[in-house]
């Protein structure tokens, strides 16, 4: 998926800003490395992305089933990943979910979501990333186990149980708010590039920026400007540009 998809995780820098914290009436200053930004805001984009591609999937793997073998093609197209590398139908469902070679499969996207939450662990506590540890366990079972699908769909009930427990157990909001950045970034570009209603986007967009104003400093401010200022952002028209800030908001 184009700039965005491709990017690895790690920081970006050593600098630190400080953040305000307004839960409480007295300011209180936390300090959020470059780094540590750079990870929580590509944690929520790996897990988004493990969550958003699998539903994706299973729906392409019934289009293969119950019409057309052929359909993994489209579905690389929509998500802009190259689908010349599998032979056939059979040989896309293994290595998109269960390749760890493949820097596009499932599970590839899951093993550096883990790869952040082990850092960010004493963050978003221990119980948040074990959900991503079992997920990525159920992924390696999957490629022994009958049914595909069935595993997958555990995949995606313990990512859902992730992002409860980062509303349950992680205490700072600024960064609960930079995983949910990368969120619903990932998310954006998905529906953009799958070319999802106008309302959906919009109302995605709104609920992208609300978490965005406490931590300012982290993000590309003038990206985050023209996002907030952009004029029906949706249109066909504006959706390439969209699709870029997106990208480029950190």
């Amino acid at each position: 998926m184009g700039e965005g998809l491709m990017k690895s995780g790690g920081y970006q820098g050593t600098g630190q800003y400080k953040v305000r914290m307004l839960m409480t009436s007295k300011p209180v200053l936390i300090a959020i490395s470059a780094e540590q930004a750079d990870r929580l805001y590509w944690l929520g984009r790996y897990v988004e992305r493990v969550f958003s591609t699998v539903r994706i999937f299973n729906q392409s793997l019934d289009r293969m089933i119950d019409q057309d073998g052929e359909d993994y093609v489209a579905f690389c197209k929509r998500l802009s990943i190259p689908s010349d590398i599998y032979r056939d139908a059979a040989d896309f469902e293994a290595k998109y979910l269960f390749d760890a070679t493949n820097p596009d499969s499932i599970y590839s996207n899951l093993s550096r979501a883990y790869d952040n939450a082990i850092v960010l662990r004493n963050f978003i506590t221990t119980e948040t990333m074990a959900f991503i540890q079992l997920a990525l366990d159920r992924l390696e079972q999957g490629n022994i186990a009958e049914s595909a699908f069935l595993e997958t769909q555990r995949v995606s009930d313990l990512l859902l149980a992730f992002w409860g427990s980062v509303d349950d157990r992680v205490v700072d909001v600024e960064r609960r708010d930079l995983l949910k950045v990368g969120k619903y970034s990932e998310r954006l570009d998905l529906m953009i590039r799958l070319n999802c209603q106008e309302y959906a986007v919009d109302e995605l967009l709104i609920r992208m920026l609300s978490h965005t104003r406490r931590v300012e400093p982290l993000l590309n401010r003038e990206v985050l400007l023209q996002l907030r200022s952009m004029k029906e952002p949706a249109l066909e028209s504006n959706r390439a540009h969209l699709l870029h800030l997106i990208n480029a908001l950190h």
